[in-house]
Order: C-alpha cells, then sequence, then structure tokens
C-alpha cells in the first residue's frame, strides 16, 4: 500500500468541485487505507506517525481514524501530542476522540499529562484546550 499515492488521491478527492462526486472518492480512499490499516507495529505505523507532525496530512490521518477501531498503541502518543499542539481548539478533537474511544479518559488523561511540560505544549496553552473535550468525549 503506498500511502503517499493514496493521500494524494485523497487531496484530489477533496478539490473536486461537485460535493457528492468528492465526498465518495474521499470515502473510496479512506475505506481502501482503513480495510489495510497496519496493525499495532511501530515500523509499519510510521507514515501514519510522520503525516501527525506535517500540517496538511495530520488531516488525511484524523479523517482515517474515524474509521479505524481500535487505534494502534503504536500511534497513541503521536496522537495526543498532535492534539496538544494543534492551535485551533475546535479540531485537536479529532486527534484526541480516536484515543479516548480505544484506550479511555484515564489513558488519555494520563498522557496528557505526561507531555503537559513539553515547551510546545506549554506555549500552545495545549493541556487546557484538549482537557476542554475529554468530557465530552467521555459521554
Amino acid at each position: 500500500m503506498n500511502l503517499e499515492s493514496l493521500y494524494e488521491e485523497y487531496v484530489q478527492a477533496k478539490s473536486v468541485k461537485e460535493k457528492s462526486a468528492g465526498h465518495q472518492a474521499i470515502q473510496k480512499v479512506i475505506g481502501k487505507v482503513a480495510c489495510n490499516f497496519p496493525k499495532d507495529n511501530p515500523e509499519a505505523l510510521a507514515w501514519f506517525t510522520m503525516a501527525l507532525t506535517h500540517d496538511s496530512k495530520k488531516w488525511f490521518v484524523a479523517k482515517l481514524l474515524e474509521k479505524v477501531n481500535p487505534v494502534p498503541k503504536a500511534l497513541f502518543d503521536d496522537l495526543v501530542f498532535a492534539s496538544l499542539i494543534e492551535n485551533d481548539p475546535s479540531f485537536n478533537k479529532w486527534f484526541i476522540a480516536p484515543c479516548v474511544r480505544t484506550f479511555g479518559v484515564d489513558a488519555v488523561k494520563s498522557r496528557i499529562m505526561t507531555f503537559s511540560v513539553h515547551p510546545q505544549v506549554i506555549e500552545n496553552d495545549g493541556v487546557t484546550k484538549v482537557m476542554y473535550w475529554i468530557p465530552r468525549l467521555a459521554s
């Protein structure tokens, strides 16, 4: 599975003018990746780890993880960290929600506290922004 080319397909699908056709194309790409999503293996998940640090690829990962359950443990830290450094507090939910769904509130809170001293998290006020979502996602 060539994730770079599938990501490019996703980008092209997002730019389709006709909404219904674009939505179908997006769902086709997401479905293809979700059906072949690597298991809990850091090497197989390396592309996703890298993508979570990329300004546009991270949204492909977030969209994909709506369909993947459970989330591989190897992505847990990367997703929590991505949520904590996301500037827009409306969007950090897309990284933390799959973690809450798979690992539970207590594990996610613990991981948030682990990263709370990271300079990027402090600068972004990431803990406050992400903790807003925790009780809302728990229900």
